[in-house]
Formats: C-alpha cells, sequence, structure tokens
C-alpha cells in the first residue's frame, strides 16, 4: 500500500511569464526523482495582467481596419508564450534524462490560488522569482544544490511526511546545514533523520506558527529551499501569502 501511495503523489509547479531558472529546474527534477515522483507543470495565463492590458490606455486603433488592439496584451501574450515554452522544453528534456514523469496543463489563475487549490495527492514547489539584479550577480558554484534547508514542523500529522522528505534529500547528499523552525522542541527521532555528519542540524523551538511569522519567513526566506506542511499555511490570508511568495528569493516547497 505505501508503494502505491508513492506511486501516485506529484508535485506540481506552476510555470508563468516570469520563468524558472534552469538550475531550480535541475534541482527540482533531482527532488522528483529522489522522491519517486511524477512532476505536472502548470502553465499559468496570470488573470491579474490580462486585467491590467485590458485597461483603456494600453490599446491602439490600426489603420488597416479601424479596430482597436491591446498594445500590452499582445506583448505579454508573446512573452508568455515564449518563456513557457523554453520552460516546457527545458523541463522535458532534464525529466527525460532523469527519467522522470512529466506532464503539462494549462490554467489560468493566480500562482498562489491556482496551484494551492488543485485537490489531490500533490506538494507544490514555488520557485522564487528570477530577478536580473541576482542573476547578473557572479556566485561561487557549489556542488550542493541546497546549501541551506530550512524546515517548518507543526506537531501535526504532516510533520512525518516533512521530515521523511528531508531525510531523502540529506541522504542523497543534496543539503548542507539544516534549519528547523517550530513552536515546541521536535521529536529527537526526527532530529536524528536530519544530521549528516560535517553537516549542522540547528533548531529554533521557538518559532511561532501564525500568519505574521510564516509570511515574514517566506518572504525573508534565508534558506535555499524551505520545506513545510500545508498546514503551518492555513492562517495565512491568500493575497498575503501571494505578495511573500512574490517577494521571497527561496524556493518553496508546501508538502501536502
Amino acid at each position: 500500500m505505501a508503494s502505491e501511495h508513492k506511486r501516485h503523489r506529484l508535485i506540481l509547479v506552476p510555470i508563468d511569464l516570469y520563468g524558472v531558472s534552469r538550475g531550480t529546474l535541475e534541482t527540482l527534477v533531482r527532488i522528483a526523482r529522489l522522491l519517486d515522483r511524477s512532476l505536472l507543470g502548470l502553465l499559468l495565463e496570470d488573470i491579474r495582467l490580462q486585467q491590467v492590458a485590458d485597461l483603456p490606455f494600453t490599446t491602439e486603433i490600426t489603420l488597416g481596419s479601424g479596430q482597436e488592439r491591446s498594445l500590452l496584451r499582445d506583448h505579454l501574450s508573446q512573452r508568455h508564450s515564449h518563456v513557457t515554452g523554453d520552460t516546457r522544453r527545458l523541463l522535458n528534456e532534464l525529466a527525460e534524462s532523469n527519467r522522470v514523469e512529466l506532464m503539462f496543463e494549462h490554467a489560468a489563475g493566480q500562482r498562489l490560488h491556482t496551484a494551492l487549490e488543485r485537490e489531490g495527492q500533490l506538494d507544490i514547489f514555488f520557485p522564487a522569482r528570477q530577478r536580473w539584479q541576482l542573476v547578473a550577480t557572479t556566485l561561487p558554484h557549489s556542488a550542493i544544490p541546497i546549501r541551506r534547508l530550512g524546515v517548518v514542523l507543526t506537531h501535526a500529522a504532516r510533520d512525518e511526511l516533512v521530515t521523511d522528505t528531508a531525510h531523502l534529500l540529506v541522504e542523497a547528499g543534496l543539503v548542507g546545514d539544516v534549519y528547523v523552525l517550530a513552536d515546541q522542541p521536535p521529536e529527537a527521532a526526527h532530529l536524528r533523520a536530519l544530521y549528516r555528519p560535517g553537516h549542522r542540524v540547528c533548531v529554533q523551538s521557538n518559532f511561532a506558527i501564525d500568519a505574521a511569522s510564516m509570511t515574514r519567513l517566506i518572504r525573508q526566506c534565508p534558506y535555499d529551499l524551505l520545506l513545510l506542511p500545508r498546514d503551518a499555511l492555513e492562517a495565512v490570508a491568500p493575497a498575503t501569502l501571494d505578495a511573500a511568495l512574490e517577494k521571497s528569493t527561496g524556493q518553496v516547497l508546501v508538502i501536502n
């Protein structure tokens, strides 16, 4: 039964006109292969941007037909097609070479709402937004893709899934140091599962699992990857969480 349950779990990654960097996609595919998960790429058209494109000052009148057309909508449509097409081709290439099952779906909506409202046994991987200031900076190369792994524990049922996921990443050598955030001392078994010789496991046992703290953690994420159970987000308003994810410079994997 355990293998049957595992086989049907997915990792969903929303893909919009901001794109996803190659390094992030490589890490995502390695995680999916390690966890024996399939990947679902959700190709998103952001309805908020389409609403902006419909404003009157973004249109022009064509001389040939005398009809209006949206300059901004045309630009957004071309960029969306280009970016999602490139991301799709790269993800296909990486998934094929790593023997990870991959599928795609199209959807219209917002990054958070469209992903979190889906039903089924799926975890959700939110890539950090690509920013030219960071892309232009030459960062030192590291053989470890996840140098700092943040793990949020809520002392609820999903903690087992979170620590199992983190343990597999640690055992595979994908993780450097681990930072555990909880509102009370974590179970000793969970901490043992996250330890690897030569690497640190740091624990903060007075972390408040509330809306303000979770929003701040995601917005100011100091980790390369933040693992957290879905219930840690229940108190956060969707619009607030959307805004935090827009600002976050770390990847976030929500265990559902």
